[in-house]
């Protein structure tokens, strides 16, 4: 039977890599929509919107993000669809991402 300390690094080590995971989904879903936009293929914010949802939907099957991300795929696109669609998400996501990089280095 494991110790009490052994059982308080396996939730931490656990509770890590869930929030890593989460780091990563924003890094990815920033540059993903970076080189959209450097491919000319987003110039407004309803296609940003779009692509995002796209983008959301591709991930929930990329076994990297699933299941940890699944709470952000959601609240994420429920984000998305209670705004008009000209709201901007990139300043969101950005700082999300800068706040958890931020929280991770401490």
């Amino acid at each position: 039977m494991k110790d009490h300390a052994s059982i308080k690094n396996d939730i931490f080590a656990a509770v890590n890599q869930g929030f890593d995971t989460r780091v990563h989904f924003y890094f990815c879903i920033l540059v993903a929509v970076g080189l959209s936009k450097k491919q000319g293929r987003i110039t407004s914010n309803r296609q940003k919107n779009a692509f995002i949802m796209k983008w959301l939907k591709n991930a929930r099957r990329v076994v990297t993000f699933n299941p940890v991300a699944s709470s952000e795929i959601d609240w994420l696109r429920a984000e998305i669809l209670r705004n008009p669609p000209d709201r901007d998400p990139e300043p969101v996501l950005q700082l999300i991402y800068q706040t958890a990089s931020e929280m991770k280095a401490q």
